[in-house]
């Protein structure tokens, strides 16, 4: 755990707001600093589909990847909705 994802609420904040693409098309992997993702994945907070080339075994490019909160990164979320930014904040992050 680093100093960006050590407390409660900046996990709820991040988690509250990952998506795979932001409204504006952005990926996360754009819009989310890499030491944050390695963070919350290792924390089993988020899983980030990586898919591989059957035929080659080839890892896919990141854009072809996909994240999504793990069953205990909801329950995070959902135990602080105190944490959880406002819907102006959450709209400024995600480009809606």
């Amino acid at each position: 755990m680093n100093a960006t994802t050590g407390t409660i609420e900046s996990r709820v904040y991040y988690l509250s707001t990952l998506t795979t693409r932001d409204h504006a098309g952005r990926h996360f992997t754009e819009t989310y600093p890499p030491d944050v993702l390695d963070d919350l994945e290792a924390e089993g907070l988020i899983v980030i589909t990586r898919p591989v080339h059957q035929a080659t075994g080839l890892s896919y490019d990141q854009q072809y990847w996909s994240v999504e909160a793990t069953d205990e990164g909801q329950d995070l979320v959902d135990g602080y909705p105190e944490y959880q930014p406002s819907p102006d904040e959450a709209a400024d992050r995600t480009g809606a």
